[in-house]
C-alpha cells in the first residue's frame, strides 16, 4: 500500500482524486528517486520508503508522507492491464467538443456583456476590438501591471497621460479626432467617451437603424 503513493507523486497523471500527487505532495516527491516507476512495479516492495534518497525529518514532509498513506489506506490496484483514460469526457474517449468546453468553461476571459461581431470587417480587425473591450492589449499601462521595466508608461501620441486602453482608445487628442471626423461623415454628433462602455452607450443612442449602426461600428473598429 505505502508503494502506491511513491507513484501518485511521481507522474502527473491524475488516476484518483482530482488533483495528481505530485502537486499535492511536492517534499515528498523531491525524495523520491525512482520518479519514472510504475504502479504495479511499486506495489511489489514492501516499504516505499526505500526509494527516498534520504530519512523524513518531520513536519511537512512527515506530514505529507502521512497523508498519502491515509489516502490509500483502501486502495487496491486492478488486475487489469494500464490503457490512456480521457478524464474530460464521462465515457474515457477523446472528443474535441469535450476539450472547447473545458476551455469555455475554465480557460477563456469572462466579460460581462457579449461583443458586437461586425461581419463587414476583417476578423483581425474584430479581434483587436474585442481586446479593446476586455483591455488585454499590451498598453504601456498593462506591461508595466505585469512587472515590466519599461522607461515610461505615458501615451506615446500625447505624452500626458498613462497608456492604457481607454486612453489610447478613446480620450486621446488623436482618437477623438478619429471619432470627430468619423462622426461628421456620418452627421452625428461627435462622441466624448473614455472608455468601451461609454462608446457602447454612444452608439445605442444614436437614431440610426440597427443596419447603419453596425456599419459605424464597424468603421470604427477599423479606425482603431
Amino acid at each position: 500500500m505505502f508503494n502506491v503513493l511513491l507513484y501518485l507523486i511521481v507522474h502527473l497523471i491524475i488516476w484518483k482524486g482530482d488533483i495528481a500527487f505530485k502537486f499535492l505532495y511536492p517534499r515528498i516527491y523531491k525524495l523520491e528517486t525512482s520518479k519514472q516507476i510504475n504502479v504495479a512495479s511499486k506495489l511489489v516492495h514492501d516499504n516505499v520508503r526505500l526509494s527516498l534518497r534520504r530519512m523524513l525529518r518531520g513536519g511537512v514532509e512527515l506530514e505529507q508522507f502521512t497523508d498519502m498513506i491515509i489516502s490509500l489506506a483502501d486502495f487496491q490496484l486492478p488486475n487489469m492491464q494500464d490503457r490512456w483514460f480521457w478524464s474530460l469526457s464521462g465515457s474515457g474517449d477523446f472528443s474535441v467538443a469535450s476539450v472547447r468546453k473545458f476551455i469555455d468553461d475554465h480557460l477563456l476571459l469572462e466579460v460581462s456583456s457579449k461583443f458586437s461581431w461586425r461581419k463587414m470587417v476583417p476578423i483581425k480587425v474584430n479581434i483587436l476590438a474585442w481586446k479593446v473591450k476586455l483591455d488585454v492589449l499590451p498598453t504601456r499601462f498593462n506591461l508595466s501591471k505585469k512587472g515590466l521595466d519599461i522607461n515610461s508608461i505615458l501615451c506615446s501620441i500625447c505624452e500626458n497621460h498613462a497608456e492604457s486602453s481607454s486612453h489610447l482608445f478613446f480620450a486621446c487628442s488623436m482618437a477623438r479626432d478619429i471619432f470627430r471626423n468619423i462622426a461628421s461623415w456620418w452627421n452625428v454628433k461627435s462622441p466624448h467617451v473614455s472608455s468601451f462602455e461609454e462608446w457602447e452607450m454612444w452608439t445605442s443612442s444614436l437614431t440610426l437603424s440597427s443596419r447603419c449602426k453596425q456599419i459605424l461600428e464597424g468603421i470604427i473598429y477599423i479606425g482603431w
